[in-house]
Order: C-alpha cells, then sequence, then structure tokens
C-alpha cells in the first residue's frame, strides 16, 4: 500500500466510525490534497511520458517486465538492492503517516464541536507535518504528532513553524524525559529546590537528557544562575476569602490555603522556553487533570518554599463557573 492510500485509509477508517466538527475539518483536508495531488499527476503524465520516451530513444533506459528502468548502474532499478531498501523505506514511512493521522482522528475524536474553530489550518503547515510525520515510527512520538495536528485544527496558527521543527528533533527519549519532569511543572516553570543542583532535583532524568532538553530550547537552562523566584504570587478570590494562586492552564488553577499569614511563598524555579511551554500543554492534554495534579502537589511537598501551605485546592472552570475539584492536605 503506497502512502496516498495509506493516508486515505486512515481517514475512511477513523470518518466511517466517528464524525465530529474536528474530523471532518481533518478529513476535508486529506481528502482535499488527495484530489488536487491526483489533479497535478493528471497534468503532469503526458509531459512525464514524453521525457519517458526521450530517454528510451536516447538509450539511457529502458521499459522492461511493466517498469520503467534506467539503464546506467540500474538507478531507480527497483529490483536492485538500492531500490528495495528505498521501497522498505517508502513502506514505512507509509506505516507511520497513517498512525500519526489515526492518532490526531483519535484525539480530535474527544473534542466537542464548540471546541474547535471553524477557521481551516494552513496547507504549509500540514504538508510540514505530514513530512515530519512520515519519519516517526515510536507509538509515543506518533501519539505526540496526533495531538500536534490535533491542537492546530482545534486553534490555527496555535503551533508556529519553529515549534513544530522543534518536536521534530525530539527523540522518544526526550518525550520520556520531558514528561517525567510534568509532576515539576506548573505556569511555565519547572519548580526546584534551589539548594540542589538541577541533576539532583530531577535525578530520575538521565543528565544528558536534561541537557539535550535545553539543546531543543524547551528548558532555558538549569545553572544555579537560572534559577528565578517568584516575588509574590498572583492573589485569587475565591469563594469569600483571597488565596495566593498558581495558574495551571486556562480552565485550572491551584489555590494555596496557608497555615498562617506570617509566610511569604516565593517557590524558586527554571524557565521554560515557548516551545516548552507548549509542549507542556500538549502532554498535559493526555492526563486526567486530578492525576496530573496530585503529582505536582507530591512534588510541591518535597519543596521548603511550601513548608507554610496547610493545603493545595485544585480548582476548576466547571459549568461556566470556578468550582473546587480536590483538595490535598499538607
Amino acid at each position: 500500500m503506497n502512502m496516498e492510500q495509506e493516508i486515505i485509509k486512515a481517514a475512511t477508517d477513523i470518518a466511517t466510525t466517528a464524525a465530529n466538527k474536528g474530523i471532518g475539518k481533518l478529513t476535508d483536508l486529506v481528502f482535499s490534497k488527495q484530489i488536487l495531488q491526483q489533479k497535478r499527476l493528471e497534468t503532469l503524465s503526458t509531459t512525464q511520458d514524453q521525457k519517458d520516451a526521450e530517454l528510451i530513444q536516447n538509450g539511457l533506459a529502458e521499459f522492461r517486465d511493466g517498469k520503467f528502468l534506467l539503464i546506467e548502474d540500474q538507478i531507480g532499478n527497483p529490483s536492485s538492492p538500492l531500490g528495495l531498501i528505498l521501497a522498505q523505506n517508502h513502506q514505512n514511512q507509509s506505516k507511520n503517516l497513517s498512525k500519526c493521522l489515526s492518532k490526531a482522528y483519535e484525539h480530535l475524536s474527544e473534542k466537542a464541536d464548540e471546541e474547535i474553530s471553524d477557521e481551516q489550518i494552513s496547507e504549509t503547515f500540514f504538508n510540514k507535518w505530514m513530512n515530519y510525520g512520515k519519519e516517526v515510527s515510536e507509538e509515543e512520538l506518533q501519539d505526540l504528532w496526533g495531538r500536534i495536528l490535533g491542537e492546530e485544527i482545534t486553534t490555527p496558527s496555535s503551533i508556529n513553524y519553529l515549534v513544530l521543527n522543534t518536536f521534530s528533533l525530539m527523540s522518544k527519549k526526550h518525550l520520556e524525559g520531558f514528561i517525567d519532569l510534568l509532576p515539576f511543572i506548573c505556569d511555565g516553570n519547572l519548580y526546584c529546590n534551589n539548594a540542589l543542583s538541577a541533576e539532583e532535583n530531577y535525578s530520575y532524568v538521565p543528565p544528558s537528557i536534561l541537557s539535550e532538553l535545553i539543546d531543543l530550547n524547551i528548558i532555558k537552562g538549569l545553572h544555579p544562575g537560572d534559577v528565578f523566584f517568584k516575588k509574590e504570587l498572583h492573589q485569587v478570590t475565591y469563594g469569600d476569602k483571597s488565596f495566593p494562586s498558581i495558574y495551571v492552564n486556562k480552565t485550572n488553577f491551584i489555590a494555596l490555603h496557608l497555615s498562617d499569614n506570617l509566610h511569604e511563598i516565593k517557590p524558586n524555579f527554571f524557565l521554560l522556553t515557548t516551545i516548552g511551554q507548549k509542549l507542556f500543554e500538549i502532554a498535559l492534554s493526555n492526563f486526567k487533570i486530578e492525576n496530573y495534579f496530585l503529582k505536582l502537589i507530591n512534588s510541591f511537598k518535597q519543596l521548603p518554599e511550601f513548608n507554610s501551605i496547610q493545603a493545595f485546592e485544585l480548582v476548576s472552570f466547571i459549568d461556566n463557573k470556578w468550582q473546587s475539584k480536590l483538595i490535598i492536605q499538607r
């Protein structure tokens, strides 16, 4: 099965089992691209036939066993060792792209129609996404690429080309390392104990992976001089009280219940780049917010700056109002 057939199969399989606005947008995009490609092939076909005939007339090629073959070194011969390698590589790319598309359909099928923008995504973005996606063979990265396309279809122009290019450079180990850091990430920051080195704070992530996440411009830096602290936490009024808070995303924040009002909370952290923040946003969508919150608070409890916190409360925007979702006592 060639790449075009794999793409259409992925589109057809999901489109027949799920139908919502997000699925419709992606299906339209895939089939529209296929129609344009077919028209282009029909236009170029006659010209290519003429060029092939000229090569045969000049003794540079031959047509044998239903195949067009270049004579010199059998370049392009599908039965030659090089031809077999190229054919296998093309087949693998087709399967990779099909799996990435299937993941995109899967994630879009979980979104309500009102979440999906009416605007179609850029064809340039889709072309770049496909070019990168066909090289992705690990399931974890295929899921990431599915979420990337789903995010862009939901909100066009939310992922720029620099972010897309950076994600294409990530290995499975980079993604796993970043996910291992999620329990320390919130509000665009990677929280830490400034009395410890980065390697001690995040001992479960190999130092080489930490360094490469900096090289990928996902984390700004992890040296002692890269540590920042919050001079003052944002105060939110929730119920009839005001609490210092930490933002998670547009629908969730953490209200901090102090044991007394005498202690200032000035947590320390390393900075994520805008690329790292987008990766966090996409990675977080793979977890239930309650599970993420539990792991985050377990990490916060290890940091001395949070010693004066009596309780951590997850507040979520539900049914058009802010509501308490989960409270963890110290």
